[in-house]
């Protein structure tokens, strides 16, 4: 194992570091890193869904967005981020409970009890303190995840645009109410005051256990370009996202994520649409918007069922999709 402790707190330069280590290394590698504040969203999500803009235009927050996907999340200098790069020793799919062991031990050594719940949230009691996401390509496996330490989650309640439905789902009243921060859970005798020290106390853990390779940050043109494409409006704000360029929407919560279709139709075919969400995907979500383009709503039955449809919605079958889209 390498193990990469950056200081930059621009967003757009972590993850693209982040995403050109999957892109180039052979090694496993565990990242620890900061941003300044950001609202990251899933490779899958509307960002003018998600994110209360003026908020985030009032207290200058960058907006991003990752390759993975999963579900909108805020970072500030409280929270701290964590990545593991690694061969996917379990197949093509996605293993939540592989990579959030190590960091379950680590907080158990602080004298933190934590869990993996749902999908893919990390909680101390009931409470949520970290939310996760995979990627998998090519044999290799993207998975990381937040820390909130002692971020301002009065911040995080009012940027986020949590959608109602699932709110309700989990009888939860907001977005604040479940999250907490692992600052006021802490032995105070263990000294561990600052973001800082709470992530040195993760890399001490993770040294003493896996024994790594200290690396420096790598700086190359691919990685410039990556950081480019991230910080691109072309990136973060797609024009396919633009609520004005549909007609019809339909939405779904399901167990393994959100899931809303929009199209643009012309009687009953469908000109375009736009499939977006807080799903995870082990394939491009386009190829699927691609093969549905251009079908009257009647054929899509027969036109998908020979899809392996998980593998562009990890966990949803054809079946699903077709109610989704036919209620």
């Amino acid at each position: 194992m390498k193990l990469l402790l950056l200081d930059t707190k621009n967003p757009y330069v972590n993850l693209a570091i982040e995403e050109y280590l999957f892109n180039t290394a052979d090694d496993e590698i565990f990242m620890l890193w900061q941003n300044s504040p950001t609202v990251v969203i899933g490779k899958n999500q509307n960002a003018y869904a998600e994110i209360d803009m003026e908020v985030a235009k009032q207290r200058d927050v960058f907006i991003s967005r990752r390759i993975t996907g999963g579900g909108a999340v805020y970072h500030d200098l409280g929270n701290l981020n964590y990545s593991f790069i690694s061969p996917n020793h379990h197949g093509n799919g996605l293993d939540f409970a592989h990579f959030t062991a190590p960091i379950i031990d680590a907080l158990s050594s602080m004298g933190i009890s934590a869990s993996l719940s749902g999908r893919n949230d990390l909680l101390a009691g009931d409470r949520k303190f970290s939310g996760n996401a995979e990627y998998s390509r090519g044999g290799r496996v993207l998975h990381h995840g937040t820390l909130l330490f002692n971020s301002d989650l009065s911040v995080l309640s009012d940027i986020l645009r949590v959608d109602e439905e699932k709110l309700a789902s989990k009888a939860i009243r907001s977005a604040r109410s479940r999250v907490t921060n692992l600052l006021p859970l802490l032995p105070q005798d263990l000294g561990i005051q600052t973001a800082e020290q709470f992530r040195d106390c993760i890399a001490e853990h993770m040294i003493k256990k896996y024994s790594p390779t200290i690396i420096a940050p790598p700086s190359n043109d691919d990685v410039d370009a990556l950081v480019k494409r991230n910080s691109s409006a072309e990136w973060i704000f797609p024009t396919k996202d633009l609520l004005s360029l549909y007609t019809l929407t339909k939405k779904k919560g399901f167990s393994f994520g959100g899931v809303e279709i929009r199209f643009d139709m012309k009687n009953d075919t469908v000109k375009d649409l736009r499939i977006s969400g807080d799903f995870f995907s082990l394939a491009p979500i386009s190829e699927l918007e691609e093969l549905i383009r251009g079908a009257e709503l009647s054929s899509i039955p027969s036109l998908i069922k020979n899809t392996d449809i998980g593998s562009y919605i990890v966990g949803m079958t054809a079946d699903d999709l077709c109610e989704l889209i036919l209620k």
